[in-house]
């Protein structure tokens, strides 16, 4: 049988919604009704998004460091560890277990996610298809609102994440055949004259930490910041809006990219986050939270793919593995100190991630890539 480009980047789009959508962001808007139902606090939430961001952060050393071989045998172990730790979310609402089990499942979902990023400029090379792959990560997130949306208000917290278990296992039988044989398509050798940016890709890595820093706060908190509006069940609402403007914003973006160049589209796709969490942190009425909502969702993909992209154009050795390591320090920190220096002040951690993807935006324009 032979497989075409667009059926490897179905896949690859399947894969990181098993990965991101699912495996990570499952968590959002599970958060609300985990709240409500557990009596925790954002104190206690925002320790247990820091553990999963710890675990993506580890994930993502290993790959970088090259102690994951890029084998089918190990990808496919990931991804039945990946569905196993969704499960395993159900099995007790004590904190110690929470914070180990999405630990684990950060650690999974970056591996995967690894494996299949670092593999695109080799398995899929079409820019459009490129960007198909990176919107699956807004499918999954679709996905998941959906799933808490239309079941949280008839299932209890414990049968949602064993819905997501299945989910992830029915995506897993589809993305096992991902081609992950290591190959050579994002090292340095593949750049023509490294020289020529010799320094500048350090400052991409710093504004991508930036970068990596606001965003976790946004995408963390965005329904917790809805529910008031909208209340804990029909918040998932306004991340079905963010999964829908995800989805096909990697594709966009890759088109503005052809026509404009990366460095504009990169500009111009940091300019709308920011303004999506200006916007956020007045989200106190449905409009302007619909509004953080659809900004944040078309764009924060949209960086991810496009910064990647430049680190290996830049030659920056195993550029996936080594910005998403430098992204995952940043979203380590961010949860981090909203649970230490902010408190329930939800408001206020929006300012700070606006602060943080200015700098973000400031660091990636002076490395002139």
């Amino acid at each position: 049988m032979v497989v075409t480009n667009r059926n490897r980047a179905l896949q690859g789009t399947l894969g990181l919604s098993l990965a991101m959508g699912i495996g990570r962001f499952f968590y959002t808007p599970m958060l609300p009704l985990m709240i409500a139902a557990l009596g925790w606090y954002s104190g206690q939430s925002a320790w247990i998004a820091t553990a999963n961001y710890l675990g993506y952060l580890l994930g993502c050393i290993l790959m970088a460091r090259g102690m994951i071989p890029l084998r089918a045998p190990y990808f496919r172990a990931t991804l039945m560890a990946s569905t196993l730790c969704l499960a395993a979310i159900a099995l007790t609402p004590h904190l110690g277990w929470q914070l180990l089990i999405r630990f684990l499942s950060g650690v999974f979902s970056a591996l995967i996610f690894v494996f299949i990023t670092q593999a695109l400029p080799r398995v899929v090379r079409q820019p459009t298809h490129i960007g198909l792959v990176y919107g699956g990560v807004g499918c999954g997130i679709v996905l998941s609102g959906l799933v808490v949306s239309i079941l949280g208000s008839v299932l209890g917290w414990r049968e949602l994440w064993l819905c997501a278990a299945v989910l992830s296992a029915l995506l897993s039988l589809v993305v096992w055949t991902w081609p992950v044989e290591k190959g050579q398509a994002d090292s340095p050798t593949s750049v023509a004259q490294p020289a020529s940016v010799s320094g500048r890709p350090a400052l991409l890595k710093v504004g991508y930490f930036f970068e990596g820093f606001g965003y976790i706060i946004i995408g963390t908190y965005l329904v917790v910041l809805a529910e008031p509006v909208f209340g804990a069940t029909a918040a998932a609402l306004t991340w079905i809006i963010v999964g829908l403007a995800a989805a096909p914003s990697p594709m966009l973006w890759s088109q503005v990219a052809q026509r404009w160049g990366r460095k504009a589209a990169l500009r111009a796709c940091y300019g709308l986050q920011i303004l999506g969490a200006i916007t956020a942190v007045f989200g106190s009425s449905t409009i302007l939270l619909i509004v953080a909502a659809l900004l944040f969702g078309s764009t924060f993909m949209g960086v991810v793919m496009l910064s990647i992209a430049t680190g290996t154009q830049a030659g920056i050795p195993h550029a996936s593995a080594t910005l998403t390591t430098w992204y995952s320090v940043g979203q380590v920190l961010g949860p981090a100190l909203v649970a230490v220096a902010l408190g329930d002040s939800i408001a206020t951690a929006f300012v700070v991630a606006t602060v943080a993807l200015v700098l973000g935006f400031l660091f990636t324009l002076a490395s002139r890539l």
